[in-house]
């Protein structure tokens, strides 16, 4: 198996072998040019004994000085050692000069020298100071052709050392930009990869990973981090399903109230059929007997509606008629609604909405449980629904938005917004950007959780919806109650919900009623 760890380490090691030969090519030309200059202090220490020797002959013929004499020969005897002890020098640095002749010529200067010292109180000194001059020169002249080639090889030396250096680092340079490449190719790319795939799961979509790589800690880490989403996704059901059951408990309560009223009624009129029965005439018996029907009606519609809200189910998408399910929610909140002014509906019977049944109505539970305990017996609900498009509908910039409608790629079809308004309190913008945290609230201990609308917001990025929040606090209790808004958007459904011929009809209308309204 593939392994990051592995193509890292390979290509580190690999970068360090040619580093490491790098710096011995660069030790080994340095040991070159260290050869070098030490040939040059060999040529130069060799034209100085030369020059020297030279000098002294001049004085000894100018002065007629036995000391120069003297010095001559030593230099001579240093120059000679120099060519004997460094001939592999000599040889390398100059195909061109013989260097048995330059033995030979320092051997016959000294030889000459030799004589005149021998001669020195003899008159035919002057004949061997002939000879020795011309072999003077030739022996200057060969140092200093030497020195010259010496001085050259050395400076042909550096240049090539200099752009060998240049190479060596253009060379490195982009082997680095090149490992930089294939690091990032191995590396980089996977992590953004996976740094792409965890965006949704930012946005509250506990999908599983899909492991499209090789890579043996991709694979690790993907399998991982998919246990950690299935666990989490589990305790994100358990939570939800402990929400929906603390909301069921209250709920119950409310609905045993109500169900005394149907059933008060049930009793009543099943006793006075039983008295009456013989001595009654019988539309009043059919109106009994109707009354018993209608109680016992409304009891099994609020069992119902009890019964579909807790029974436990998969998550299933189906298209729903909005206006019903929100009566049978507030029919299950008639008892804590009962203190309040009637609630305010605008809920056309041709929208739609595509939801699972049980999550959206306990969306609608909490959000309007929040709007009645958010006020006082004057406190107004008003609901209102209808379908409209993505710039004729956007969200107001002051709301404080969750999750991320998905737009159509068709911008022509619309989609389900639904407005849930109350006349409370309201909000500050602090506490209204942290009500979708979990166990967030600004309710007295044992009246709450927090998790309500945390609850909600998850359920609502579940259906590839949004929901926003509109509030402003009242700045003294005696000036009129802004309360909040609660806005929700939802994908449209237009496949096996409605009609075509519906469709039209209700766009029809609504952009009928907007006209209306504009033009007033």
């Amino acid at each position: 198996m593939n392994s990051i760890r592995h193509k890292t380490s390979r290509t580190f090691y690999l970068l360090a072998i040619f580093i490491v030969l790098l710096c011995l090519f660069a030790f080994f030309n340095l040991l070159y040019l260290q050869k070098q200059v030490k040939e040059g202090v060999v040529i130069s220490n060799f034209k100085d004994d030369i020059l020297e020797m030279r000098r002294h002959e001049k004085n000894l013929f100018l002065y007629h000085n036995k000391n120069e004499l003297k010095n001559i020969l030593f230099f001579n005897q240093e120059a000679t050692t120099n060519l004997r002890k460094n001939i592999d020098s000599y040889s390398r640095l100059s195909s061109q000069i013989d260097l048995n002749n330059l033995q030979q010529l320092l051997k016959n200067y000294q030889v000459l020298m030799t004589k005149y010292w021998e001669q020195w109180e003899q008159l035919q000194q002057e004949n061997i100071a002939g000879a020795i001059r011309p072999l003077g020169h030739s022996l200057s002249l060969i140092a200093d052709k030497y020195a010259l080639q010496e001085r050259e090889n050395l400076l042909q030396s550096l240049n090539t050392t200099q752009w060998t250096l240049a190479g060596a680092i253009f060379i490195t340079a982009l082997i680095i930009v090149l490992i930089g490449y294939r690091l990032s190719y191995l590396v980089v790319k996977p992590l953004r990869d996976l740094e792409n795939k965890l965006e949704p799961i930012a946005q509250g979509k506990f999908d599983q990973l899909k492991v499209d790589n090789d890579e043996q800690e991709v694979i690790t880490f993907t399998n991982a981090f998919n246990r950690m989403l299935y666990e989490l996704n589990l305790r994100k059901q358990r939570l939800l399903h402990t929400e929906k059951l603390a909301s069921l408990g209250v709920l119950i309560s409310g609905v045993a109230h109500e169900l005394n009223n149907p059933l008060g009624n049930v009793l009543s009129s099943c006793q006075l059929l039983k008295e009456e029965l013989d001595t009654a005439d019988r539309d009043l018996l059919i109106d009994w007997l109707e009354q018993i029907d209608s109680e016992t009606m409304r009891a099994h519609k609020i069992v119902n509606a009890l019964k579909d809200f807790g029974r436990q189910q998969d998550f299933v998408i189906e298209s729903i008629q909005l206006s019903e399910l929100i009566d049978n929610t507030l029919l299950l909140l008639h008892n804590d609604l009962k203190r309040l002014p009637k609630v305010l509906k605008d809920i056309p019977d041709e929208v739609f909405v595509n939801v699972d049944r049980q999550r959206f109505q306990q969306v609608l539970i909490n959000i309007i449980k929040n709007s009645i305990d958010a006020g006082d017996e004057t406190n107004q609900i008003e609901l209102k629904a209808e379908f409209c498009w993505d710039h004729s509908c956007t969200l107001p910039e002051e709301a404080h938005v969750i999750g991320e409608l998905k737009k159509s790629l068709n911008s022509n079809l619309p989609f389900t917004i639904l407005r849930i308004k109350d006349q409370g309190n309201g909000m500050d913008k602090e506490t209204m950007e942290h009500i979708f945290d979990p166990f967030y609230t600004t309710k007295s201990p044992g009246n709450g959780m927090g998790i309500g609308l945390y609850i909600v917001q998850e359920i609502i990025r579940e259906h590839s919806g949004e929901i926003g929040v509109i509030s402003q606090p009242s700045p003294q209790p005696s000036q009129s109650k802004r309360g909040t808004e609660f806005i929700i958007r939802l994908p449209y459904p237009l496949i096996n919900c409605i009609h075509e011929e519906t469709l039209n009809e209700t766009i029809d209308t609504t952009l009928h009623k907007k006209e209306e309204l504009l033009k007033q």
